[in-house]
């Protein structure tokens, strides 16, 4: 009898072939390295994630995290199916398996568990300041149940036992909705209901149902992000099902995360911070004279928290057809680009707090931009580049020299009070784990090299949402987003960027073809070429559209890339302010200053090589799978 929880979704099924292509950013290329350092980074025998990897000690090591582990780890899942279907890569497959096999495994009684383990002495060990010590009784990881249920939904949606998968989507999604505290219209889970984590729902019951009063009362500085993946998955859910638990789910919890005592504010960098206990909370003043923030989605702490339950918001508005929390989310999104240099795709995690981007808001911003422009709430794709091309692949860890020299010009070992077994030293860290994501970084530099695999879940599914983004495929029909290399059924982009104004697009099944253009070329400069004849672009907003296309017809876009310094600052209006240069070519930043010249950092943008007017080539292996997830 087949085993059910050792299905095969075969996300890594399609077609390969050969090509000689432009050098350029491929997000195949960084999905496989990906998936090299997520594979790498699962223990075998626990059947969990190694949370955190510490690169900065003289001995680097990999540390299991307390009971976040269990809430990521079905986020960490989603994040390997994601990177299959873009590099077709089956590397560790037998492993995550079982790794899925055993996240299934948690979920009893309509809820995903965290299980008493004494092989995890760590397990209560996350947030005790906030939540009270930890004790030996099994709790559910709501927040991880959320992520459970937009992971399961993908499954599904790629063929992996879909009448299993649909039970146990309806059986969470039921289990949710039952132990939520109901109040008015609107529904939520206690900040402190259990111990361990936020939300954490205890085997024996809520320990109390209190209603938390402000935003930052938990360890993560947000009380909206705990409810955020429940209303993204319920919501994404009832567009597909219409189970009338859902929608009623999603729209108690966003009524609760959208009530006024959980937005406003700003960032006070003067601040007192001696009462804060963890970095995601930052000091904060009023909204100033004329700005009603609360009613604009303004934030003042812990950016991602906030981005989860934005994305969810978002969700909602389109499932339910809410215009109100819709523009509610698209006033949310431009206030944060005003947090920091949109340009680079950096904006500030933690103001008034560490002032850095963490690796998990990088997928956050490629997220909101795509379906705020999916949902028709404005265009968003050039800050959606920016975030791509920039600070989203420049965090991901590539290069083992660099981490090595961090290792080695570190001076003090962390961890020292950690639990049996709790650690792991392997010998080959730095080439086991490549491809993983710093946790926090400025603009120039990680100096504080180690990760949290939240943020290589996150971030890894921000290169899945802008490769699936970059080309849509109808019937007869294709669009362009982004100029960067793909391949796909209907056509194959070559990108040339930022070395050279050009872009080659080989139609192999389009009848027609909408083309968006970024706002830095300009429109009068733009030559377009089909099969070597001149051809005059139709506009149709900020895309070009071609008709009439056959099977063959190689289109040829051609336009100047100027190279261009240009100045923009972090945390203006603070102590840590910091103006810095950029040097772009189009949307690409290919040099930056001041710099970081920290051995015990790992340095960003150094992108010399891309200075030139001319665009290596390279032979490389295409993939392009029967399936893709568009309901991300």
């Amino acid at each position: 009898m087949k085993n059910t929880l050792l299905f095969d979704i075969s996300a890594h099924i399609g077609q390969s072939f050969t090509a000689m292509v432009p050098a350029t950013l491929n997000l195949a290329d960084r999905a496989a390295l990906a998936l090299n350092g997520i594979i790498g980074t699962i223990d075998p025998d626990l059947l969990t994630m190694w949370g955190i990897i510490h690169y900065a000690a003289p001995r680097p090591h990999l540390s299991h995290w307390a009971s976040a582990e269990t809430l990521v780890d079905p986020k960490l899942a989603e994040s390997i199916t994601l990177m299959r279907i873009m590099s077709g890569s089956d590397y560790g497959l037998e492993l995550e398996q079982r790794y899925r096999a055993a996240i299934l495994s948690r979920m009893e009684d309509g809820l995903y568990w965290d299980r008493v383990n004494p092989r995890r002495p760590w397990r209560n060990s996350y947030a005790s300041s906030f939540y009270g010590e930890g004790k030996d009784e099994d709790f559910a990881t709501l927040p991880g149940a959320g992520r459970l249920l937009r992971t399961m939904i993908i499954w599904r949606e790629l063929g992996a036992e879909p009448e299993l998968m649909e039970r146990k989507i309806r059986e969470l999604t039921t289990g949710l909705l039952r132990i939520a505290v109901h109040k008015d219209d609107y529904a939520y889970y206690p900040e402190h209901g259990g111990w361990g984590e936020p939300c954490a729902y205890p085997r024996s019951g809520w320990l109390n149902t209190d209603e938390a009063l402000g935003e930052t009362e938990g360890g993560e500085g947000s009380v909206v992000c705990m409810h955020g993946h429940q209303i993204y998955a319920a919501a994404r859910w009832y567009t597909l099902s219409r189970q009338p638990e859902a929608i009623d789910l999603a729209a108690r919890l966003t009524r609760y995360v959208m009530l006024p005592r959980f937005w406003g504010g700003v960032p006070d960098p003067y601040g007192d911070r001696s009462q804060i206990k963890l970095m995601h909370i930052g000091a904060h003043l009023p909204d100033p004279a004329y700005t009603a923030g609360h009613e604009q989605g303004h934030w003042y702490s812990h950016f991602h928290a906030r981005a989860i339950a934005l994305r969810g918001i978002l969700e909602y508005a389109w499932a339910a057809g809410d215009e109100r929390a819709a523009e509610f989310v698209r006033r949310a999104y431009e206030y944060t680009l005003s947090q920091g240099i949109p340009r680079m795709g950096w904006i500030n995690c933690y103001p008034a707090g560490m002032n850095h981007v963490e690796g998990c808001a990088l997928g956050d911003l490629v997220a909101l931009g795509i379906r705020l422009s999916d949902y028709g709430l404005g265009d968003y794709w050039d800050d959606v580049d920016a975030v791509v091309r920039n600070q989203l692949v420049e965090q991901q860890l590539t290069r083992a020299d660099l981490l090595q020299r961090v290792s080695e010009n570190a001076t003090t070992q962390c961890c020292e009070n950690a639990f049996p077994g709790q650690l792991d030293f392997p010998e080959d860290i730095f080439t086991r784990t490549l491809g993983v994501y710093g946790g926090t970084a400025l603009p120039t530099s990680i100096p504080n090299v180690w990760v949290m695999h939240c943020c290589t879940s996150n971030a890894t599914q921000g290169l899945y949402y802008a490769w699936e983004g970059a080309v849509r495929e109808t019937e007869r029909m294709a669009e362009v987003n982004l100029l960067i290399n793909r391949a796909s059924q209907s056509l194959d982009v070559d990108s040339y960027l930022p070395y050279e104004g050009k872009v080659i697009i080989h139609n192999k099944a389009a009848g027609k073809i909408a083309i968006r253009i970024p706002f830095w070329i300009p429109r009068k400069d733009l030559r377009m070429e089909i099969n070597d004849n001149l051809r005059y672009p139709q506009w149709i907003g900020n895309r070009i559209l071609l008709e009439d296309l056959t099977k063959g017809d190689r289109i040829t876009l051609s336009f100047p890339v100027l190279t261009n310094t240009l100045s923009y600052t972090a945390n203006a209006h603070s102590p840590q302010e910091q103006p810095y240069n950029l040097t772009l070519r189009g949307s690409t930043v290919v040099d930056i200053s001041p710099r970081d010249d920290s051995p015990t950092a790992y340095p960003l943008y150094l992108r010399d090589y891309m200075k030139t007017d001319r665009t290596p080539m390279t032979s490389t292996k295409r993939f392009i799978p029967n399936q893709i997830v568009r309901g991300w």
